[in-house]
């Protein structure tokens, strides 16, 4: 009985614990999908406009927009609107100097520089792939014609669109890679990567086989890509995508096989710098 009793005491303590940390949880998503409302072609919002899109009340929106302000990660603006803010600049800085994987790639890819050549270094964020590294030019040259590269630095593509984005796909964990599809099996099909989860599941079987991820004009026009994922040395956990974009006329098989033997051996490299820089 009176282990019964003692039982019946404290669990309301702990309900209540768990229940204000989900509540917590639940504040935090909310305010961050604040944050995800933020875009090019959104830059600044209005408190009406963040209460009209996600379906909160004024007070909430308030509520959840001060929290933001104090941290800093959003700032008043004129005329009753709101901008990102400048902790957000503060965290970029932090992360240029202690990111693993970012100190690896640019360690590496500064060796590499090579005229009308670019390589482009990715991380994995939520089911987009982030480029955070870009060495080389802004525009490439073929025949005659410029054409402009639009991965660059703090760009997100989709997990599904383009070899940067496939080399990191293929090389995911399996439990990852199941519930990215149950997540987004319209968006896979969409991008021809299967119809169905064994056919999808082949599909990144075979980038595993060939050793490297290719795309032709899926980004830009008249541009393709090459990407190999950068896989840990000792566990062979990925952890980010190396890419080269070329011209898609460029890109005889000779070009690919040379670009992507390239691609292997800088990735090496920054998986080798990015365990040290994790182990110092």
């Amino acid at each position: 009985m009176g282990r019964r009793l003692f039982a019946l005491s404290i669990h309301p303590v702990r309900t209540a614990s768990v229940t204000a940390k989900e509540n917590a949880s639940t504040s935090l998503d909310k305010a961050f999908e604040i944050l995800d409302l933020f875009s090019l072609a959104r830059p600044i919002l209005r408190i009406e406009e963040i209460s009209a899109l996600l379906g909160y009340t004024r007070s909430t929106a308030y509520r959840y927009l001060k929290a933001l302000c104090d941290a800093g990660l959003l700032a008043p603006s004129s005329g009753g609107t709101y901008a990102l803010g400048p902790r957000i600049i503060e965290l970029e800085h932090l992360l240029q100097l202690t990111d693993p994987l970012y100190l690896a790639g640019r360690k590496v890819l500064r060796t590499l520089h090579a005229e009308n050549r670019v390589l482009l270094l990715h991380n994995l964020y939520r089911d987009q792939v982030l480029c955070i590294y870009k060495e080389g030019p802004d525009m490439l040259t073929h025949k005659g014609r410029r054409i402009m590269v639009r991965r660059a630095r703090g760009v997100p593509f989709p997990l599904f669109q383009g070899a940067a984005s496939l080399a990191l796909l293929a090389y995911l964990a399996p439990h990852r890679v199941r519930q990215t599809y149950l997540r987004n099996g319209a968006a896979i099909a969409a991008a021809e990567l299967g119809d169905s989860w064994d056919a999808f599941r082949k599909n990144l079987a075979a980038i595993r086989r060939r050793g490297y991820a290719l795309s032709r004009e899926r980004i830009t026009p008249s541009l393709g890509g090459v990407a190999v994922p950068i896989l840990l040395p000792g566990d062979k956990r990925v952890v980010g995508s190396l890419a080269q974009t070329l011209p898609s006329e460029s890109m005889t098989d000779e070009v690919i096989d040379e670009s992507a033997r390239r691609l292997w051996t800088a990735s090496e490299q920054i998986a080798t710098e990015y365990a040290r820089a994790s182990e110092g």
